[in-house]
């Protein structure tokens, strides 16, 4: 029997990365904070999708396929593929992955499609319109949603990645365009009156 309909969906995906990101952060505020490298940030992603599989009643399978990063699959079969890059949309064969992913069936004989697909990236500030009108762009003739995650930034010598977070970015493409689901922090403490920030040592 197939997940119920409303099951997993791209706007219950969302709300839950937002509150999971802020799970276990890699850095806290204060002054020059550390631990938060490239390598960190990828792998507390992963963390996120595992937890957010978890949560929904779904398998989580890293590297899995076509060597997409994350696949979220139920026991009929592949439900929502997820990749997160560091580097932006920009050159990247991200898209074009998720868009052409080969979907594992436990019925062989089945041709269904994925719930949805997932990209998680960074941007710099200013360009956050440029990449969702690149994405929409890619994204035509796709035969599932997209779900995007991005996480806008500025150049700050503040944190040893060299990059100060600013917000998390949901956006759904579809067969009708663009929906802008949700905006949140993207550093917890700067969620006001939250426990993060009473105890952040920068407030």
């Amino acid at each position: 029997m197939p997940l119920p309909e409303q099951w997993a969906s791209a706007e219950d995906f969302a709300t839950l990365f937002q509150y999971i990101w802020y799970r276990d952060f890699p850095i806290g505020g204060g002054p020059r904070a550390v631990g938060a490298l490239r390598s960190d940030w990828t792998i507390h992603t992963g963390l996120v999708v595992r937890s957010i599989a978890d949560f929904i009643g779904l398998w989580a399978r890293f590297e899995s396929g076509q060597r997409t990063d994350a696949v979220l699959r139920s026991g009929e079969g592949d439900e929502v593929a997820v990749e997160w890059k560091w580097d932006g949309v920009w050159g990247q064969n991200e898209l074009q992955k998720l868009k052409n992913y080969k979907v594992w069936s436990r019925n062989k004989g089945s041709k269904r499609l994925l719930r949805y697909a997932v990209l998680i990236t960074y941007t710099h500030t200013p360009n956050i319109e440029k990449v969702k009108e690149h994405v929409l762009a890619e994204w035509q003739g796709a035969p599932w949603p997209l779900l995007l995650i991005l996480i806008d930034v500025e150049e700050s010598n503040k944190f040893t990645s060299g990059k100060e977070f600013k917000e998390l970015n949901m956006s759904l493409f579809d067969t009708v365009g663009q929906k802008n689901l949700r905006t949140a922090p993207a550093f917890p403490w700067s969620v006001e009156s939250s426990r993060w920030r009473v105890l952040s040592p920068e407030y």
